[in-house]
């Protein structure tokens, strides 16, 4: 198992916040993960547009996983329409 830290940004849009935070964090879950936290950012203006978007909702998972898993879990988040954006990485453990 590995540290990770991972940011979303979910489309401005969304009605639920919390519900959708939520979701991801079982999809995180579902894939074996451990020592999930959850940290909602809230919503911020972005620099340049994404996807016709001015704003979105940012939140920051920490969590450990076994690394084969990390690719299934893009994959399966790279599905959901209310993601903009993701990126996950790893956290060196000095």
């Amino acid at each position: 198992m590995r540290s990770y830290e991972m940011v979303t940004i979910f489309n401005a849009s969304i009605e639920d916040y919390e519900a959708t935070t939520q979701e991801v964090a079982e999809v995180v879950r579902g894939l074996g993960a451990e020592e999930l936290s959850v940290e909602p950012w809230g919503k911020k203006n972005f620099a340049y547009p994404i996807e016709k978007q001015l704003e979105g909702f940012y939140t920051l998972y920490k969590f450990k996983l076994d690394p084969a898993q990390v690719k299934e879990m893009e994959r399966l988040l790279s599905l959901k329409t209310y993601l903009l954006r993701e990126m996950t990485v790893n956290l060196d453990e000095k």
